[in-house]
C-alpha cells in the first residue's frame, strides 16, 4: 500500500487563510477611499450649532439705539452658510428678542443688504464684505463674520477657533458707529473686545 504521510499540514489553507485575512483588513480601507466626501448634515454641524446659539444670546444683549429697530420683527440675515441659517430657522424662528419675535432671513449673495438688525457673512462670501462694509457705514446692523482680521475692516462681531473651540470676538468701536450699546456681560464673556 502506499505510504501515509503523517505529521504534515496542508500549506494551501494557511495561504488562504493568510490572503483572507489581508483581503478582510484592506477592503474597508478601500471602500472608504472610494465613497465621495457628502457635505457637512446641518444636524450634525456642531460649528452652525454653536454660532446660531452665539447670535442669538449676542441679541439679547446688545440694545438698538435706533427706535425704528425697537419695533416689528427682530430680522437676522445669513449671506452664505446655509447649516446656520436652517439652524436658526430650526431653534430660534419660534422665539423673540425683548418683544420683537425673530424672522430670519436667507439673504442672495449681494452686496446690496436690506434692513436687519444682525447680518452674518460666511467665510464663503469674504469678497462681498468691503462693499457691505461701505454701505453699512452708520446703520443700525450688527455684522458677524468668521475671518482673521475682520474687526479692524468694520465687523461688530467675529468668530473665531481658540484652542479648537468657538469664541467670538468683538469691537465696541465699530459697535458705537452702528448705534448699538453693548452689554457688560456680552463684553465678559467675548474672547477678545476690542475698545
Amino acid at each position: 500500500m502506499g505510504s501515509a504521510r503523517v505529521g504534515t499540514k496542508s500549506k494551501p489553507w494557511v495561504m488562504t487563510a493568510s490572503r483572507s485575512m489581508r483581503i478582510l483588513l484592506l477592503t474597508p480601507l478601500f471602500l472608504f477611499a472610494t465613497v465621495p466626501q457628502q457635505p457637512r448634515d446641518a444636524e450634525k454641524d456642531t460649528t452652525a450649532i454653536l454660532q446660531a446659539n452665539y447670535l442669538y444670546n449676542i441679541a439679547k444683549l446688545v440694545e438698538w439705539k435706533d427706535p425704528e429697530m425697537r419695533s416689528g420683527n427682530f430680522v437676522i440675515g445669513v449671506i452664505g452658510s446655509a447649516n446656520l441659517y436652517q439652524e436658526l430657522i430650526k431653534q430660534y424662528s419660534a422665539r423673540t428678542i425683548g418683544k420683537q419675535p425673530i424672522e430670519v432671513r436667507k439673504l442672495p449673495r449681494a452686496a446690496e443688504v436690506e434692513r436687519c438688525h444682525m447680518l452674518f457673512v460666511g467665510r464663503g462670501d469674504l469678497a462681498l464684505l468691503p462693499e457691505i462694509y461701505k454701505l453699512m457705514n452708520g446703520k443700525p446692523t450688527l455684522v458677524v463674520t468668521e475671518y482673521t482680521g475682520a474687526l479692524d475692516d468694520g465687523a461688530v462681531v467675529n468668530f473665531v477657533k481658540v484652542d479648537n473651540l468657538l469664541k467670538y470676538e468683538m469691537s465696541l468701536v465699530n459697535a458705537q458707529k452702528h448705534g448699538l450699546v453693548v452689554g457688560l456681560t456680552l463684553k465678559n464673556l467675548a474672547h477678545k473686545v476690542e475698545e
